[in-house]
């Protein structure tokens, strides 16, 4: 019986609106280096996180912008919603490493995990 774990991480609030987001990537990095597969799904306005941002400007950590690619080099897979690419993210290209999904995809691989944590937009 093997001992991995299928684990996934839901990213979904803006990354510049509370550092709940950048706690979940925290999270998710870690979980990366014991846990493989990994995956890393950014719904909503979690897509931000794509975005050039200037951290420092915004009053969160500089290491946020570090995460995504450290997560790709640990073999984690990025996977953002297609609907929310087309709300949130104009017309910008994605990073090579990041690959779009249909909310039919995204149910079948939140449903193939063995673990499931979300950080969902905080309702105020």
């Amino acid at each position: 019986m093997s001992t991995h774990k299928n684990v996934v991480f839901i990213l979904e609030a803006s990354p510049t609106a509370h550092l709940r987001f950048f706690e979940g990537l925290r999270m998710a990095l870690g979980f990366s280096v014991s846990h493989r597969p990994l995956t890393l799904v950014l719904k909503g306005e979690g897509v931000r996180i794509l975005f050039p941002i200037a951290p420092k400007l915004l009053g969160l950590p500089p290491e946020i912008t570090e995460v995504i690619p450290l997560l790709k080099e640990l073999g984690a897979q990025v996977v953002v919603r297609d609907s929310d690419l087309d709300r949130y993210f104009l017309d910008r290209s994605l990073p090579d490493f990041v690959r779009t999904a249909s909310d039919r995809e995204i149910l079948e691989i939140v449903s193939s995990a063995d673990l499931v944590v979300p950080f969902f937009r905080r309702v105020e």
